[in-house]
């Protein structure tokens, strides 16, 4: 886009009025390389601005890092809708669920093969977040 925008003025100011030397049509290429400038940046700021509306969706995204020397499960369930994910993380890995719907969730945290929970608890999940959480 700024190629496009930069070959137009480049090309608005090669025009054949422009090699008069009269100063009449130098303020004009002058004014119009203006009005050039300030549509580039009136589209640029809309871009930005869709970028920042678009994350109004129910969702976030959770990473889950693993510093300890075990293999760990973590089980999550959505309090609400009851949705559950379970999510395996090898021992110095790091595993990412994403899109997780917002609200409570439960999680249950186990050494890989072993019943017993290591720990467990509940966490807010907001919208448009990226969690992490580290086990160590």
């Amino acid at each position: 886009m700024k190629t496009s925008m930069l070959l137009l003025c480049i090309a608005l100011s090669l025009s054949p009025k422009a090699f008069c030397q009269t100063p009449e049509t130098t303020d004009q290429v002058i004014e119009g390389s203006k009005i050039i400038v300030e549509l580039f940046k009136a589209l640029s700021n809309k871009k930005g601005v869709e970028k920042e509306a678009g994350c109004k969706n129910n969702y976030a995204d959770l990473c889950i890092e693993n510093n300890s020397e075990n293999s760990m499960t973590v089980i999550l369930k959505h309090r609400a809708s009851g949705e559950k994910r379970e999510v395996v993380i090898l021992p110095e890995g790091k595993e990412c669920s994403l899109q997780i719907t917002i609200g409570v969730w439960n999680y249950d945290l186990r050494i890989t093969g072993i019943q017993q929970p290591f720990r467990k608890g509940d966490m807010m999940i907001r919208a448009c977040e990226n969690m992490e959480m580290n086990i160590k």
